[in-house]
């Protein structure tokens, strides 16, 4: 019986969640993971048996490093679930295949150039400006938005333009807040205003496409929402219904968008410099506008008669 074959999935985050994923347990992984693991389930391929992840967090500083690259025990292919990461990729390594969940601005990415990556992009830079259009649709009432990024990353920098943008439209002062590490973000997310209980949500805070911050997320909605009560709204919709919402393309989904990719490669031996990066461009079916009934609720914010977006 032949080896199964070893995935190691890279991501932004608190190494503890580090683990070999099991059937049956995937707890405090990026929700690619279970897309991914589902869409090869649907091609005949079995977890442990055909494939295993070896899904790995690392804080960012050490991924810029190169730490996890230094040790890839006979990975045949290396799935990185942000920009960042799939960057560090190309300057610490020159082998296996890399497999990237998303990456919005692909077409500027040297690895892709080089035919080195392939993968999908779910475009949530270039649709920051709706995502935001979105969170004003969610809550009217907003006369500032906090938009929560990184500035030394490219990525982040195009989607705060876009978001500017979109909330100079609707008449709504933006306000950035740049964070640079997660002690970073915790001291500027506990100094945020309260929002009393039974006041207008004025202020709301967006959340920009940093793997920074999606490793963060649980963190931010349970400071921005429960503790300050302020309506938090995010570029992805896999942490609706706790997250009051979202609008993008889920983390799900990409994963299961990249096992076609993933199959190839693994299986059928096709280079990835011959497989094409899955791009979202007008496909809004695979775009969802979710709301939480019950975050709304706990926010005080009446979402009820608002068309158009998914409530759960």
């Amino acid at each position: 019986m032949a080896e199964p074959k070893r995935i190691l999935a890279l991501a932004v985050g608190d190494p503890r969640f580090s683990q070999l994923i099991d059937p049956g347990k995937s707890y405090g992984v990026r929700p690619y993971i279970a897309g991914l693991v589902e869409g090869l389930t649907n091609r005949g391929r079995k977890l442990g048996t055909d494939y295993v992840i070896d899904y790995r967090q690392n804080w960012y500083d050490n991924i810029h490093k190169g730490e996890p690259f230094q040790d890839l025990k006979s990975a045949q292919l290396i799935y990185v679930m942000s920009t960042s990461v799939m960057r560090a990729a190309g300057r610490h390594t020159k082998e296996p295949p890399v497999v990237f969940s998303n990456c919005s601005e692909h077409r500027d990415e040297e690895m892709v150039k080089a035919k080195r990556a392939t993968g999908f992009s779910a475009r949530r830079t270039q649709t920051a400006g709706e995502c935001f259009d979105f969170f004003f649709q969610t809550v009217p009432t907003l006369e500032e938005v906090l938009i929560l990024h990184r500035d030394d990353y490219d990525v982040s920098d195009r989607a705060v333009q876009l978001i500017k943008d979109a909330a100079s439209r609707r008449h709504v002062k933006p306000t950035t807040i740049n964070v640079t590490s997660r002690a970073d973000l915790e001291e500027k997310l506990s100094k945020l205003p309260e929002r009393a209980s039974g006041t207008v949500a004025r202020i709301g805070l967006q959340v920009t496409p940093v793997d920074l911050l999606f490793a963060a997320t649980p963190w931010i909605i349970k400071c921005v929402q429960e503790a300050k009560n302020l309506p938090a709204f995010f570029p992805v919709t896999d942490w609706v219904p706790t997250g009051l919402g979202g609008y993008g393309v889920p983390q799900f989904r990409c994963g299961e968008k990249t096992a076609d990719q993933v199959d190839q490669i693994l299986w059928a031996k096709e280079p990835q410099s011959s497989l094409p990066v899955v791009v979202e461009a007008d496909k809004k079916e695979d775009f969802d506008w979710v709301v939480s009934r019950a975050a709304a609720k706990a926010l005080g914010l009446d979402v009820s008669t608002i068309a158009g977006m998914r409530i759960v």
